[in-house]
């Protein structure tokens, strides 16, 4: 995952690893065999299949948050699914507040006339 967001950065829903699902939330995909992602993976590693779902937001250029993801394997039905995706957009909204509270906090600190 690292390594496709460092080559492809917010472009990566362009490619076959992401999809947008809106409200600045994506979805980063990893699907394979898992001796293509892991290092001295035994042998018979490489028939163990992988699907997994991983829920994001890029915040500007440089910074991704990991908000909520799951083994899509172990239970691809699309309620689950959806299930993830509110837990991603709730722990989003929780975020952008403490954000805005941050700011908000900021501007309140500096001495009047001051930029």
């Amino acid at each position: 995952m690292r390594e496709v967001l460092e080559e492809e950065g917010i472009n990566v829903c362009g490619t076959e690893f992401g999809k947008q699902l809106g409200a600045g939330l994506f979805e980063f995909r990893v699907r394979g065999q898992l001796s293509e992602y892991v290092d001295g993976a035994p042998p018979d590693a490489a028939e163990e299949k992988i699907l997994i779902r991983v829920f994001c937001h890029a915040h500007g250029d440089k910074l991704v948050l990991l908000l909520a993801g799951y083994d899509k394997l172990a239970n691809p039905s699309k309620v689950h699914q959806n299930e993830e995706i509110a837990v991603a957009r709730k722990r989003l909204t929780a975020w952008k507040v403490r954000q805005a509270k941050a700011a908000k906090k900021g501007r309140k600190a500096k001495p009047r006339g001051s930029r």
